[in-house]
């Protein structure tokens, strides 16, 4: 089982979905998600330093938008801001925080439309040590759409896994794409997490009854 997920992180709305996967699986299986942002001076050498604090503040945003998400339910995240080339500093990391698994995201922010990260996912998958899952952005309406859908899905997931539901215990709670929905059931208390485009779930658990 995974102890440490390693995040690569472009701060980009279309890494949002691989930064909630990341933080769903953590928090079924108890891990610690390490979000690791490259300042990618393999590209830009030569920058002024004005430029390149902005790129390192622009970083650090993606790394605190990582905290953020993971702050609701209590998933341990580390950060990291390096600087190079983004998918050498990826697979370095593997070996830097002893990763288990790195998820990352498939697009992201170019003006050709084909990300920072997604230009580097090919040759982290070609060339990594441990397992990658690679989460593609969806641009569609969310398949579940609102707060009572979602904990109507957070019921079923956790019927199918053989808890039996009794009350959700909070609102859920929205991420960019999906939900998170805390739930009480008998034999303990859970968080369902809910892929909002595909309604794909995860359930972790947050305490004893």
């Amino acid at each position: 089982m995974y102890d440490d997920i390693l995040l690569p992180t472009d701060g980009s709305e279309g890494n949002r979905r691989a930064i909630d996967h990341a933080i769903a699986i953590a928090d079924e299986i108890d891990a610690t998600v390490h979000a690791l942002h490259v300042v990618n001076t393999s590209e830009y050498d030569g920058l002024e330093r004005s430029a390149l604090d902005s790129l390192e503040a622009s970083g650090t945003d993606a790394l605190e938008n990582v905290e953020d998400a993971a702050s609701r339910i209590s998933v341990e995240v580390e950060t990291h801001l390096e600087h190079g080339s983004p998918y050498r500093k990826v697979l370095a990391a593997v070996d830097d925080v002893d990763a288990d698994t790195i998820i990352m995201g498939t697009s992201g922010r170019t003006g050709l439309n084909r990300l920072l990260l997604g230009s580097v996912a090919e040759r982290v998958v070609r060339e990594a040590t441990v397992p990658v899952t690679t989460v593609r952005a969806i641009d569609e309406p969310m398949a579940v759409d609102s707060p009572t859908a979602a904990v109507e899905h957070a019921a079923s997931a956790l019927a199918d896994a053989g808890h039996e539901p009794a009350e959700a215990m909070d609102d859920p709670y929205r991420g960019t794409s999906s939900w998170v929905v805390p739930y009480r059931a008998e034999d303990g208390r859970f968080r369902v997490h809910i892929d909002g485009a595909t309604g794909a779930t995860r359930i972790g658990r947050s305490g004893l009854r």
